[in-house]
C-alpha cells in the first residue's frame, strides 16, 4: 500500500514545509507516521488564570447555550467551506438541524448532570480572623458545585 513517490516535484508539492525545514512525503507510511506524531503530541498545560481575572470574567460569562454553540459552529463550518445554506429545493439544510440537535442534547447533559469539584491545598488559602490575626487553611478544603 505504500507506494514510492519518485517524481520530484511531487515530493515536494506533498511535503510539510515550515520553520526551515522539509519532510518529503514519499509514501504512505511516512504520511501515516506524520500524522501518529501529531495525534500524540502530548497536551502542554495551559499558563494559570489570575483570580482577579476570574472574577471579573465570570461577571461577563453569558453561561452555556446550545443556540449560541449552533451559531458558532455553523459560522466556522463556513469558514471551512462546509455548505450551511438552505438546499437548492429550498429545504433546510438537515445537517445544520442535526448541529443543533448534537448542540441542545450536549447543553441539557452539562446543564442537568455536570458537577464541579475543587479543592484547595494546605497553605493557599489566606486566613483573616476577627481579631485581625491571619493565618493560612490548615487543611486541604474541598467543595463542590454545579454549571448554570
Amino acid at each position: 500500500m505504500s507506494q514510492e513517490c519518485n517524481n520530484q516535484e511531487s515530493r515536494e508539492t506533498y511535503s510539510t514545509k515550515g520553520g526551515g525545514f522539509k519532510v518529503p512525503i514519499t509514501s504512505v507510511t511516512i504520511l501515516a507516521k506524520i500524522i501518529k506524531t501529531l495525534i500524540n503530541l502530548p497536551n502542554l498545560p495551559k499558563p494559570a488564570i489570575p483570580k482577579q481575572l476570574i472574577v471579573i470574567g465570570n461577571t461577563f460569562r453569558t453561561g452555556i447555550n446550545s443556540a449560541t454553540m449552533t451559531a458558532k459552529l455553523l459560522q466556522k463550518k463556513s469558514q471551512y467551506g462546509i455548505p450551511t445554506e438552505p438546499l437548492p429545493s429550498g429545504e433546510e439544510n438537515l445537517d445544520n438541524i442535526k448541529d443543533n440537535v448534537i448542540m441542545e442534547t450536549i447543553t441539557e447533559e452539562l446543564l442537568t448532570n455536570a458537577n464541579i469539584k475543587i479543592t484547595i491545598p494546605p497553605g493557599t488559602m489566606k486566613i483573616v480572623n476577627v481579631d485581625g490575626s491571619t493565618g493560612t487553611n490548615v487543611d486541604t478544603i474541598t467543595g463542590s458545585g454545579i454549571l448554570t
